[in-house]
């Protein structure tokens, strides 16, 4: 299900509107990006999971309709074992991306998702920064 229908139409008519929340957001976004790249360059992931929460909180309040009730069940589901979640992709309706706080807590949430008979695929990957071997892992499904 899309969950972002016509994200885009809403956005910009609120912007012509001079909607004062949604400007701040945009701004906030816009930060965040610049300060996201930061922490992923210094391999922050603690850093990096708090700005895309807070992203999260911004889409949500740019468009109240971007998510429902399985997607908040799978969020607090998946939440002891994150830093960070938000969906991504083309409208918001891609993929949810969840970002473990380490590597035993990436496994312990793929077995979560996987007998949670909830119909996810789960993609895991892995984040290199400089000088790291790769030991935080993410978890990326739909």
């Amino acid at each position: 299900v899309r969950l972002a229908n016509q994200v885009l139409q809403k956005v910009v008519t609120r912007y012509l509107q001079r909607d004062s929340l949604l400007i701040s957001s945009i701004k906030r976004l816009a930060e965040l990006a610049k300060i996201g790249q930061e922490a992923l360059m210094n391999g922050d992931v603690d850093e990096l999971g708090s700005i895309m929460l807070e992203a999260w909180r911004l889409h949500q309040e740019l468009d109240p309709y971007c998510s429902n009730s399985f997607v908040d069940n799978l969020f607090k589901s998946a939440e002891k074992f994150c830093c960070g979640y938000k969906l991504v992709g083309a409208g918001g309706g891609g993929f949810a991306l969840l970002l473990a706080r380490d590597k035993n807590c990436a496994m312990e949430l793929r077995k979560l998702l996987e007998v949670s008979n909830l119909g996810v695929k789960v993609y895991n990957w892995k984040i290199h920064f400089d000088g790291s071997d790769g030991d935080n892992f993410t978890s990326f499904f739909r």
